[in-house]
């Protein structure tokens, strides 16, 4: 062998035994990273993940694989969505794809994306060649679709959809919503195309056995309560606030149904804040005569389409929140959960005079938003009970002087009782209650809700401590009762409590308490609510006036540095 040959080869070898030593390290290195993050060191065990997954080498894929898991374990799910899916992009025919798919839905889900899951659950479905992984896209898809999207979604998805067997599944998924919505008949009707249309695939057994258990339940044996709310805008775009009221809505009627044999369903229908679509859902509701009552709209122009409607259907329906003054005059079914503001004024009016025995007043209020209706309808009140109103005064909102309005309240000192300040700008109170103070105008002050965000409570003690105001919510944190609701709340939605959702639940807690009692019915339902009966409420109870208004409102006082409930008052009118 000559000396050049021998140089070769040597070479050779020794470029063999390198990659060699090379490909046991990084091995090593591998199986360091691996257990990191088996001992919950997921910092330090994503470093070395990203490392091995951005060039190529045996252990590419799988460290991909961990990159995305770490960033699960790290709650970074905007991070872990990013790498899943440039992981799919790159390695579809991995071994880990499947399990990449199930750490990519679940990413969605923690970020509220929840069409977008169902959407990647779908995808799985179609290709993955395990009859396990199948099975598991198909049971997470229908827990998605169960809790977060409606039967529009699916139909969606169903219009864009040319397989066969991912059609079979999306027409049982829809039927199952249409069960959810109370809308038995169009349940059964979309099982019977999968027994038509789809008699290979996996859901035509399903189908064939959930009509056998519908064949003896007669559709006027059903009770449905219908929601309307704005879940989307005219844009498309989530309104959480809604959402969070359904899901209260929701609650509610589980705890009502949880031991209940005969189980009333809810019927929900988003009005996407449209006059077409409010107009046809009120014509919906009203011919399906298994709806005896509705929860919604929540805003005071979709209640005013609901009320032009009104005269064309027997259903009653209470809104949590609307507040417009005359969405209940000239009808005769639709309900305010939420008092109007000329309730407000008019309640704490009695409260003062009626509760507190006082009988002298003044009155400052804006010019601006509300504050001039609070204003005039508790002086209106405050008058015809006997009391005297003995100087109004008024300022234009985010004004930097009021030293006028307050100098004219001192030649009445000596006889008030107390001021009513209805804000129409929190920011306002940190001015009128320094200008109070220099000119040591020093009497109580009554107000409404805005108090509660207001500035300037803390460095005005001398007179924030005499602070009285109405509220239409109030949550006590520390309350056993609500700690034990918020509790279970949380543990069957996975969500917490919030102001809105207690808006929509007790809403609906007023209409499970009326139904309870009585057999459902449209008549019966309205005779019930007009007797006057009372639900205690967690942000505000519930009673219905004469008027369809409800008349009860949270009495709070300001004290070292929070507000307080003093109780939960009903009013008249």
């Amino acid at each position: 062998m000559n000396i050049q040959k021998f140089k070769f080869l040597s070479l050779i070898f020794l470029s063999l035994t390198i990659q060699l030593v090379a490909q046991n390290l990084d091995e090593q290195n591998f199986r360091e990273a691996v257990k990191l993050f088996k001992d919950k060191k997921y910092q330090t065990a994503l470093v070395s993940f990203q490392n091995f997954s951005s060039k190529e080498n045996p252990n590419q894929t799988a460290a991909k694989f961990f990159v995305v898991k770490t960033f699960i374990e790290l709650k970074k799910y905007s991070e872990a969505e990013k790498e899943a899916k440039d992981f799919l992009e790159k390695f579809s025919a991995s071994k880990y794809a499947d399990e990449v798919s199930v750490l990519l839905i679940k990413s969605l889900l923690e970020q509220n994306k929840y069409n977008s899951a169902f959407n990647q659950a779908v995808k799985l479905i179609k290709s993955t060649n395990s009859i396990s992984y199948r099975v598991e896209a198909k049971s997470i898809a229908r827990g998605i679709a169960k809790n977060y999207l409606s039967g529009y979604d699916i139909k969606d998805f169903l219009e864009k959809e040319n397989e066969d067997k991912v059609k079979a599944f999306l027409l049982y998924t829809l039927a199952e919503l249409y069960y959810l919505e109370g809308q038995s008949d169009k349940a059964k009707n979309t099982l019977n195309q999968i027994i038509e249309d789809h008699y290979q695939s996996d859901e035509y057994f399903l189908a064939k056995n959930d009509l056998s258990k519908d064949e003896k339940q007669e559709q006027k044996d059903e009770v449905v309560v219908g929601v309307i709310l704005p879940i989307t805008d005219k844009d498309g775009k989530r309104n959480i606030a809604a959402e969070e009221m359904l899901e209260g809505i929701k609650y509610a009627f589980h705890e009502l149904n949880y031991q209940r044999e005969n189980k009333i369903g809810l019927l929900i229908r988003d009005s996407k804040r449209n006059e077409r679509d409010i107009q046809n859902i009120v014509e919906e509701f009203n011919s399906d005569k298994r709806i005896k009552a509705v929860i919604g709209p929540i805003y005071s122009d979709e209640s005013e389409v609901v009320v032009s409607s009104i005269n064309k259907t027997d259903l009653v329906f209470i809104s949590p929140t609307a507040t417009d003054e005359d969405l209940t005059e000239n009808n005769d079914q639709f309900y305010q959960a939420n008092p109007p503001f000329t309730v407000r004024g008019k309640v704490f009016a009695q409260y003062i005079y009626l509760k507190e025995g006082k009988r002298n007043f003044a009155v400052l209020n804006s010019l601006d938003g509300y504050s001039p209706i609070l204003a005039k309808s508790f002086s209106d009140e405050f008058q015809k009970l006997g009391g005297n109103i003995l100087v109004k005064e008024t300022y234009r909102s985010k004004s930097v002087d009021l030293s006028r309005q307050i100098s004219n309240l001192i030649p009445h000192l000596e006889h008030l009782d107390g001021i009513y300040i209805p804000l129409s700008d929190r920011t306002d109170a940190e001015v009128i209650l320094s200008e109070m103070l220099k000119q040591n105008v020093l009497v109580p002050v009554y107000g409404n809700q805005d108090w509660l965000n207001a500035k300037g409570l803390e460095t005005s003690s001398t007179i924030s401590n005499t602070l009285k105001i109405t509220s239409d919510y109030f949550i006590d944190f520390t309350d056993k009762s609500f700690v034990e609701f918020n509790g279970n709340f949380l543990n069957t939605t996975g969500k917490e409590v919030t102001r809105n959702v207690l808006y929509g639940y007790d809403a609906a807690k007023f209409l499970t308490t009326v139904m309870r009692s009585i057999q459902p019915t449209r008549k019966t339902i309205k005779l019930k609510i007009d007797s006057g009966l009372k639900s205690n409420g967690y942000h505000n109870n519930i009673s219905f006036s004469k008027k369809k208004r409800n008349l009860y409102l949270n009495i709070l006082n300001y004290s070292d540095g929070k507000f307080q409930l003093i109780e939960k008052y009903r009013g008249t009118e």
